[in-house]
């Protein structure tokens, strides 16, 4: 709850600094969006309900690391039959990450329910802050297992 609620937070300043920082800024991309990058990481896991996931990530984002340059990660993730009992089993989460031109490894934790060992197709968009070129998207056949 109180991960939540910090996100939160981190989340409405991001959003009040985001405008100001594109216009003082200007929004441009000066590399076309080169420097920014997400990688999924091929194995997740998850807790024994199935109710939370842990999906890895290699987050690179343009930046200088100041809190109105940071950016933002969201990851969705959608399991099928026969690795789930259920029609289909998804959910998403999202994490802060530091816009600073080098790669970060990030965890991101997913709320769902009925999430099993076997394969899932994740998708990770990354969104920089103020000025950090343009966002980028992901999608990966990932295998979920039991840690």
């Amino acid at each position: 709850m109180v991960k939540r609620i910090r996100l939160l937070v981190l989340l409405g300043a991001v959003a009040i600094a985001l405008p100001i920082g594109l216009t003082s800024a200007g929004a441009t991309d000066d590399d076309g969006g080169s420097s920014n990058s997400v990688t999924i990481q091929q194995y997740a896991d998850y807790d024994a309900a199935g109710f939370f996931l842990d999906v890895g990530l290699y987050v690179r984002c343009k930046g200088n690391g100041t809190v109105a340059h940071n950016g933002l990660v969201s990851v969705k993730v959608d399991q099928y039959p026969p690795e789930t009992p259920f029609p289909i089993t998804f959910g998403s989460g999202a994490q802060p990450v530091v816009c600073d031109g080098t790669t970060h490894e990030v965890g991101v934790t997913i709320g769902g329910q009925g999430y099993d060992a076997g394969r899932a197709k994740a998708t990770a968009t990354l969104t920089p802050g103020a000025g950090g070129g343009s966002g980028v998207t992901k999608v990966r056949w990932i295998t979920i297992v039991v840690v």
